[in-house]
């Protein structure tokens, strides 16, 4: 330990007998106190220095780092009269420390200017470092002093005092530091447990095990199931996942190199509806995988609406005339592939324009409506039916049969008759006429089907209407 030695002043009192088992007796009894390093703890500590070490003043100073304040605790023995500031004095002697303690007495050949001292009467003075407080710069962080208006005969057992001490300022300091810092963290984990809980975005995790180890609100109240639940299941992956394939591939995209693009799942919930869900994985400083989802769900549902509608007739509700010409080239391309056939039925609503002439368009427009409907209900699953425009409409059917497009004609009119219209508060049966047409070989697109429909449909009204005629081979 390195020992400054500087005057501070010309004339001491006498030597002052040094006692060194209470000397270590205070010292062990401000150990065993263990109070947190605040001020009544370094009030404690100066004090009991003047008490039992038998010296005139003491004073701890701290320059305050990190989150720790500054402070500078002086013994009630340091105010004097005539307002000479101690805190001055305690700078200066800080001021004169380097890595060890330091020793003034009247021997010195330096005096601090401070005030302080001379009113005080000083005629020794003992300082310690204090080092290593977190967050300090490297140096001098603080300083622990000792002040006798009588020098002691032997400085060394109060600069091992306080070199006790000042390890014990440093150790409560740290301890105290880390507590807070532990109580931050705790409130930091508690704020994360709390934006995991109620994030509205899916947030799980699962172990190599299958077993689920992370489960948030989101998760339980969009699948239906707890955490507890789910563990239950011998396989719990497969309560979202049924098919054994689907669910490799789910457990491999979170496996040793989990990938953080977003990749589409279909979950199943616990009422059995199959959501639409991205999720991306991320994996953690511990190892462990987390899953971040979002539920699209809704967001699919009104794009496949969007879609939809612009594929509807928004008088009649079934196809439009570019919905159900994309349908009529994708069945020709599958029967000239496949060999399937089909057959194609044009209908036209007879005398629409007596319907509207004598009632009104909006009358026309529900007896557009009734027509489509009772169609409908003549067609099969796989069967589609689309308006061409006006009163003019397109069916398709999956055989390619003339009879079967005669046979759906039949059963048109007699929903027609059985069902008769009411417009303008009389009832009033509707008819149509029809062309059919199946498919030919030679057929190569659109047009060719629906010209040889239209050519039986002209026939079909020029033989009088409400009836259905069948496209000739040939002709």
């Amino acid at each position: 330990m390195h020992t400054s030695v500087l005057r501070f002043q010309a004339h001491a009192p006498a030597v002052q007998p040094v006692d060194d088992a209470r000397l270590l007796r205070a010292v062990g009894e401000i150990m065993a106190a263990s109070p947190p390093a605040d001020a009544r703890f370094f009030g404690m500590l100066v004090e009991h220095c003047v008490a039992e070490m038998g010296v005139d003043g003491a004073w701890v100073h701290l320059h305050g780092e990190a989150d720790f304040p500054a402070l500078a605790i002086f013994s009630k023995s340091c105010h004097v009269d005539g307002g000479a500031d101690p805190f001055v004095a305690s700078a200066a002697v800080h001021a004169l420390l380097n890595d060890g303690a330091l020793y003034l007495d009247e021997r010195s050949t330096l005096l601090p200017q401070a005030p302080w001292f001379a009113c005080f009467g000083v005629g020794t003075c003992v300082a310690h470092p204090i080092f290593g407080i977190p967050g300090a710069e490297a140096g001098v962080a603080g300083h622990l002093a000792l002040v006798f208006r009588a020098r002691p005969e032997r400085a060394e057992p109060y600069a091992h005092a306080l070199q006790a001490l000042a390890a014990l300022v440093l150790h409560e300091v740290q301890n105290r530091q880390r507590k807070r810092q532990e109580a931050d963290s705790l409130r930091e984990a508690a704020q994360y447990e709390a934006l995991f809980q109620t994030a509205p975005v899916l947030i799980s995790a699962f172990g190599d095990d299958g077993k689920c180890l992370l489960w948030n609100e989101e998760c339980e109240r969009r699948f239906g199931w707890s955490m507890d639940e789910i563990n239950a299941h011998p396989e719990p992956l497969a309560l979202f996942y049924p098919d054994a394939l689907v669910r490799a591939r789910v457990q491999a995209s979170v496996g040793t190199d989990p990938s953080r693009l977003f990749l589409e799942w279909h979950p199943r919930t616990r009422s059995g509806e199959i959501l639409s869900t991205i999720w991306s994985n991320t994996r953690m400083s511990n190892g462990r995988v987390i899953n971040i989802g979002l539920d699209i769900t809704e967001r699919k549902r009104a794009e496949a609406d969007i879609v939809r509608l612009s594929r509807i007739d928004s008088l009649t509700g079934c196809w439009n005339r570019a919905e159900i010409m994309d349908r009529l080239t994708d069945r020709l391309a599958a029967a000239n592939t496949e060999g399937t056939g089909f057959t194609a039925m044009m209908l036209d609503l007879d005398h629409f324009k007596r319907v509207n002439d004598c009632h009104g368009h909006l009358e026309g427009d529900a007896a557009l409506r009734h027509f489509c409907e009772q169609l409908l209900a003549c067609l099969r699953e796989d069967d589609a039916l689309g308006r061409l425009g006006g009163e003019e409409f397109l069916v398709l059917l999956g055989a390619a049969d003339a009879r079967v497009g005669c046979a759906v004609f039949e059963r048109l009119r007699f929903s027609l008759r059985a069902q008769p219209l009411p417009l303008g508060g009389t009832p009033v049966v509707l008819s149509a006429s029809a062309g059919i047409a199946v498919f030919d070989p030679g057929d190569v697109t659109a047009t060719d089907v629906l010209k040889r429909a239209d050519m039986a449909l002209y026939q079909a009204k020029h033989q009088g209407r409400d009836r259905a005629v069948v496209h000739e081979a040939g002709v």
